[in-house]
């Protein structure tokens, strides 16, 4: 357990090998990641850094439950089992994706980079940061992203991490940095005493 943010992100600077990441760019890929890269990018001197803007498509029948999400680069990921449970067609799907593309990602764009794309990562070497990950769909769809893009190499840091998942993205990704990998995840916040 963290006692605040800080006490999470000095427990994550602890572990990371500068000399991994020292010509990274910095890419945020949630609101919550984006303290910890901003603090990472200023304490290790970083220069590059971005916010690589990923939402959730939400099911129709359960507003809560995510059943894709998708990136600023157009790459997305599927939860088959989900869409096969709650029945729903491709059409639907895609449509739903295009249109949380169109209302949420691209006004993201508009309004917090005036409509410029993501920086340049093709060939470059990239260093992912989150919070925390219990299923991996928004970690998985930024290293998607990442490798559509042409990435040199992909490393991915975060103080929390449900251990499953942990285990997925260690297959994927060059380098890891997980404080925590966690057995029976509960959430986020559950893992911090003062919530921010």
């Amino acid at each position: 357990m963290f006692k605040n943010r800080n006490d999470a992100l000095e427990q994550l600077l602890r572990i990371l090998d500068k000399d991994i990441i020292k010509d990274n760019i910095v890419l945020s890929i949630s609101k919550r990641g984006t303290f910890y890269a901003r603090e990472i990018g200023l304490k290790m001197g970083f220069l590059e850094g971005d916010f690589l803007f990923i939402e959730k498509v939400k099911s129709p029948i359960n507003k809560k439950i995510p059943l894709a999400v998708v990136s600023e680069t157009r790459d997305y990921i599927v939860i088959d089992e989900l869409i096969k449970s709650f029945e729903i067609n491709d059409d639907f799907l895609f449509n739903e994706i295009d249109r949380v593309y169109e209302e949420k990602i691209l006004q993201d764009i508009y309004q917090l980079r005036a409509g410029e794309g993501i920086i340049s990562i093709k060939d470059r070497n990239v260093l992912l940061i989150d919070e925390g990950a219990d299923t991996g769909l928004t970690i998985m769809c930024a290293i998607k992203s990442c490798i559509s893009q042409q990435v040199s190499t992909i490393n991915v840091a975060m103080p929390i991490i449900a251990k499953e998942t942990a285990n997925m993205i260690q297959k994927l990704v060059d380098n890891t940095f997980f404080v925590k990998e966690v057995e029976d995840f509960v959430s986020i916040d559950f893992y911090f005493k003062e919530n921010e």
